[in-house]
């Protein structure tokens, strides 16, 4: 078993982070993501399930399932890949009116096939890391758009 735990901040007002983080079309074949769909339930409800093919680090398709989500605050579910299982926790606090920090806490359980050639846990918090920064450069174009004037 192994945990990760980071943070991110992001220059913007946390309801934008939180709706781009949520908006699954926004992410399809972009950055680490090839197709997402929700399979089962409603968006983001409580037991739904999302099949999210990542297209790097290698392709695989995750199977996440909802455990909890408060909108503006909190999300948790747990995915299963390659014969691990990650429960994933992300909080959205507002430092401050134009500012929104992230948490991440991901647990991994499960062993990989060694098949790989490489340690994967490394790999997951490398290419998670990335989509947070991903994030982040989206929020801030975001913010900034909608302080232009027309």
């Amino acid at each position: 078993m192994q945990f990760f735990e980071f943070e991110v901040g992001v220059r913007c007002p946390l309801a934008i982070v939180f709706a781009i983080y949520t908006d699954i079309e926004q992410w399809q074949n972009r950055s680490i993501f090839g197709e997402m769909r929700w399979v089962k339930g409603s968006p983001w409800a409580e037991g739904s399930r999302l099949s999210i093919e990542t297209r790097s680090p290698f392709r695989s398709t995750v199977d996440q399932v909802v455990q909890h989500f408060r909108a503006n605050e909190s999300v948790s579910y747990l995915s299963h890949v390659l014969g691990l299982t990650i429960e994933t926790w992300v909080t959205f606090h507002s430092d401050a009116a134009s500012q929104t920090i992230i948490r991440v806490r991901m647990q991994i359980v499960g062993k990989v096939s060694r098949a790989l050639g490489f340690a994967i846990e490394p790999v997951i918090l490398k290419t998670t890391k990335r989509f947070f920064e991903d994030l982040c450069r989206e929020c801030e174009a975001a913010s900034k758009d909608a302080a232009s004037p027309l």
